[in-house]
């Protein structure tokens, strides 16, 4: 009988961690957003103006590990902070999804991945929704 009890303990206890995301955490995009990233185009600002790496003659890139987003340009380091994910009440900025990357700083940016594509779109009116393809 006690065999029997800690076995369904073991199950109870693995289902609960493997589906242990809690609303501030999305699980499916945790490991979808993990990698490194090109910049393709930005989108935004009061004219809706397209940046491109040829249109700005530089080269953007994101790495994302399971700890920490990196960002260089043109090789160089801009920027580095540790990140949670989430999920917001209500519909993000510029999106009609909910599930944000939110850094140490407190910046929120709402987070698209839709196969080999990227889109991070700052929370503000006229601001830039950024686009990058994985390497």
């Amino acid at each position: 009988m006690r065999k029997r009890f800690v076995s369904i303990y073991f199950f109870i206890s693995l289902v609960l961690m493997v589906a242990g995301c809690s609303k501030e955490d999305d699980c499916s995009q945790s490991n979808d957003l993990k990698g490194e990233w090109i910049w393709v185009e930005s989108v935004g600002g009061i004219g809706g103006w397209t940046l491109t790496p040829e249109s700005q003659n530089v080269t953007k890139k994101l790495v994302i590990d399971d700890a920490t987003f990196s960002e260089f340009v043109n090789d160089s380091l801009i920027f580095k902070s540790t990140y949670t994910l989430g999920i917001s009440e209500k519909v993000l900025i510029g999106t009609t999804e909910k599930t944000f990357i939110q850094f140490e700083t407190g910046n929120q940016k709402a987070i698209l991945i839709n196969g080999a594509d990227l889109e991070l779109i700052d929370q503000c009116y006229d601001c830039y929704s950024h686009r990058y393809r994985r390497k």
